[in-house]
């Protein structure tokens, strides 16, 4: 019999060590830092609005996009077809800007990818339109740059080149390289001279 209770201590024991180790590996692996994926964002949302005041509290810009992904591992924002309109101190809305799809940093720069357009909403502004693959827009004080090719539309006037630097509050935009200017000059009417 003792042979018999030798064993069986050494078996319970063996037993008993083996849960000890199953309990303190699992204990282990629950303190364990979870795996975070920066590939798939944090949240995402589908045909979203962001509106943004000033410090006074006057709408200062207004974003529409069809989807919204944001990953807050690097604090950026991925929008998918986003419409960006800006307004003045007077809450008007001053200009459209479209894209395929932008990035947000956390600087508050806009990074606008495919087939971007920003489109004067004044029409009387001599400068009406900016076309680009790519832009850069910095939303704190509404530089816009390009170091694609640019058009550049105005009353009377097109611009094509490369490299763009412009401001949207002070409607100026100006093409640094390559640049070919077109202008259009309206046909004036003349009174049909008389028969003497």
């Amino acid at each position: 019999m003792s042979k018999f209770k030798f064993w069986l201590n050494i078996i319970l024991t063996l037993i008993v060590l083996a849960l000890i180790g199953w309990n303190l590996a699992d204990f282990n692996q629950s303190k364990a830092p979870a795996m975070v994926d920066n590939s798939q964002p944090n949240y995402q949302t589908g045909n979203a609005i962001t509106h943004v005041y000033d410090p006074m509290g006057k709408l200062a810009y207004k974003l529409i996009m069809d989807e919204t992904h944001h990953f807050s591992s690097n604090k950026t924002s991925w929008f998918i077809n986003p419409v960006l309109t800006t307004y003045d101190t007077k809450s008007i809305p001053t200009w459209a800007v479209r894209a395929n799809k932008a990035k947000l940093t956390n600087d508050n720069m806009l990074y606008l990818y495919g087939n971007v357009q920003v489109n004067n909403l004044n029409p009387t502004s001599d400068l009406q339109k900016i076309l680009t693959e790519n832009a850069i827009v910095n939303l704190i004080t509404q530089d816009v740059s390009s170091d694609d090719k640019v058009t550049v539309i105005g009353i009377g006037l097109r611009s094509v080149g490369m490299k763009m630097r412009g401001n949207m509050r002070t409607h100026t935009a100006e093409l640094i390289e390559d640049v070919k200017t077109y202008y259009e000059i309206p046909n004036k009417q003349t009174a049909p001279e008389g028969n003497n």
